[in-house]
């Protein structure tokens, strides 16, 4: 079968390399145009490119997917099938510019979780389940049939970095599978998505990084594990900005006095350590970023800062 492969993250490109492996020919690679990062500004190619480039296929960058003639090219192309990984929304030219149209993996249990952001929805919601979903492209956002699913765990402290890595592990062979499928039977159409089920998983914005030390502890942690690694979350801390990457729920402390602290207060928690006390029971700090400065553990960071009867965040 001839196929055309759209992405451009490190998911996307971890998927490429496994399809690469299969019979089926890829044609063309599709992905957006390099990038200027850094200081100097100079052009950086996506995770995408710099594999399709690796392996041989022929890239074409994608600045706008509306724009007609980029219709136009993916069907002078003659390819039988789209397939999609962390892409942008095609729009139906370009759905039918293909013998069989497209398919795309998504970071989810579809029908939960639609949207930008599945997987890091899936950790801020403090779920212990999430899978990935092949399905076929609609003209809605990710309303297709499912052609095929496969469940992971999330761990307690699991980032949804790690929680993509696993995804883009799985996401592969489960693709290959899944145009295995439509090989055989180019009819088939999918298992339809029930409506009612579905949640909304919008992008993450810097803004809404920001900790309310009020909330109970286990809601921060799994927000904190949520926006890990982009774009984090943070907290005040004496007129700069601290960043806040990794915690881990502990018991109350026995300090007597710092178990009765107001949410915010952090302090020595045991040797080695320090907490933070929220709206309902404590975090330990382990790694934080101070404004301008390299990520460190959360006890170098308190220690450093010797004040030994603690101090309040978010203030």
């Amino acid at each position: 079968m001839k196929i055309i492969f759209l992405g451009t993250p490190t998911i996307a490109a971890t998927c490429l390399e496994s399809l690469a492996t299969g019979s089926h020919e890829i044609v063309a690679v599709v992905t957006h145009p390099d990038k200027a990062q850094c200081r100097g500004l100079k052009l950086h190619p996506t995770p995408v490119k710099e594999v399709a480039l690796r392996l041989g296929f022929p890239v074409i960058e994608c600045p706008d997917a509306k724009d007609p003639a980029f219709a136009a090219t993916i069907q002078d192309l003659q390819a039988d099938l789209l397939v999609v990984v962390a892409f942008v929304i095609l729009p139906k030219a370009v759905l039918g510019a293909t013998r069989l149209g497209a398919v795309n993996l998504h970071g989810s249990l579809l029908p939960r979780w639609r949207g930008a952001a599945p997987v890091q929805r899936s950790v801020e919601a403090g779920e212990r389940v999430t899978g990935a979903s092949v399905f076929r492209l609609d003209t809605g956002v990710d309303t297709g049939g499912i052609l095929l699913q496969e469940k992971i765990e999330i761990g307690e402290d699991e980032t949804s970095g790690e929680v993509l890595e696993h995804i883009a592990q799985l996401g592969g062979p489960l693709l290959l599978r899944a145009i295995n499928l439509l090989e055989k039977d180019s009819t088939i159409s999918g298992t339809l998505q029930d409506p009612s089920l579905a949640t909304r998983a919008p992008k993450l914005f810097p803004e809404e990084g920001e900790i309310d030390w009020s909330l109970p502890a286990q809601r921060l942690h799994d927000k904190i594990r949520a926006f890990h690694p982009a774009p984090g979350c943070w907290t005040s801390c004496e007129g700069t900005r601290l960043k806040i990457w990794r915690t881990h729920a502990v018991e109350p402390p026995l300090d007597t006095d710092f178990a009765k602290a107001p949410a915010g207060t952090v302090r020595k928690y045991a040797k080695g350590r320090a907490a933070i006390a929220t709206g309902a029971g404590f975090l330990e700090l382990i790694e934080v970023q101070p404004e301008g400065k390299k990520r460190l553990s959360g006890w170098d960071w308190f220690n450093g800062l010797r004040r030994a009867d603690g101090f309040t965040l978010g203030a």
